[in-house]
């Protein structure tokens, strides 16, 4: 019995398929070699691209110099910062004296501590000195105020105190500079004398004051008011009540001329003189008070009779 394999029709030989031929790789065309020369010049260019050379520095004693001239100004920057941050702080370095500097007689030393306490409760850095300077300067008795910071912790303040010389009015001070400033001195009065004008000139009626005394030396006649009106006239009185109305012009002049009729006729009559009107001319009006005996003109000086005062 013969077996005849799958598929396979009798009478039919099998055919004997040829092995597959192996792939055969294809050589890669032979490069032909560059001259030395172009090789070493290809060589050049690839060690340049992979090798950048960077440009070489020499260390001169200039170029130190430089350097170290950055590197301390690197460290003090950041010191700087350093010293700024911690001194942002209240609780570092916090005053601890506060000095004052100035003759006080009308200030005490418990009212100015305790005006600067809320100012002085941080370190000299964080102290606003131009608001305490403001806060101080307006204080009535106060004339000017300078502030001097010593570190670490210390406080130097300079005051100048008002002088006062005379009244402006009766609310008022002057000084000794013609400053008019607010306040009151009950001890002083009937001591400093008072001046006062609508329009705040102290210096000049200050001035005013000054020269009348000067003009009326030797007299034993104190001015102890000054005032001037809303018109611009001016008026004296003298500490023993005597009124002497100056008017707005000549004011020298009529000075002059109540010197002369004080020396020769008023002086030993002068307590008995209630006002003396120099607004005339050639002489002067005398207005007598109650009870003093006199009447009529006083002397052969051009003085003017009662009768035409305030004419």
């Amino acid at each position: 019995m013969v077996t005849r394999a799958r598929g396979q029709k009798q009478g039919v030989k099998p055919v004997k398929r040829p092995a597959p031929k192996a792939a055969v790789r294809k050589k890669p065309p032979v490069r032909k070699k560059a001259p030395v020369a172009r090789r070493q010049q290809h060589v050049a260019v690839r060690s340049q691209r992979k090798k950048p050379t960077w440009p070489s520095v020499t260390l001169t004693p200039r170029v130190l110099n430089a350097l170290s001239v950055v590197a301390v100004f690197l460290v003090l920057l950041g010191g700087g910062m350093w010293l700024s941050t911690w001194l942002n702080s209240p609780e570092n370095l916090p005053i601890e004296k506060v000095v004052w500097k100035g003759d006080l007689n009308h200030l005490t030393q418990t009212e100015l501590d305790a005006l600067i306490e809320p100012y002085i409760a941080t370190n000299l850095y964080l102290l606003d000195a131009d608001t305490l300077e403001q806060e101080l300067e307006a204080q009535p008795w106060v004339r000017s105020v300078s502030l001097h910071k010593v570190w670490p912790e210390q406080l130097i303040v300079n005051l100048e105190e008002q002088f006062p010389v005379a009244f402006w009015g009766q609310k008022h001070l002057l000084n000794q500079f013609g400053e008019i400033f607010e306040g009151e001195l009950p001890a002083k009065a009937g001591v400093f004398p008072t001046i006062f004008s609508p329009v705040e000139k102290g210096r000049e009626m200050a001035e005013r004051y000054v020269e009348l005394m000067q003009m009326l030396d030797g007299l034993g006649l104190e001015i102890v008011e000054l005032t001037e009106d809303e018109s611009g006239s001016w008026q004296m009185k003298f500490r023993q009540g005597q009124e002497i109305i100056l008017g707005r012009k000549e004011q020298e002049k009529r000075v002059k001329r109540f010197r002369v009729g004080y020396m020769q006729e008023l002086r030993a009559k002068f307590e008995d003189i209630r006002r003396v009107d120099l607004r005339y001319t050639n002489g002067f009006a005398v207005e007598w008070k109650q009870g003093s005996g006199h009447a009529g003109a006083v002397g052969s000086l051009g003085i003017m009779m009662p009768e035409r005062l305030g004419s």
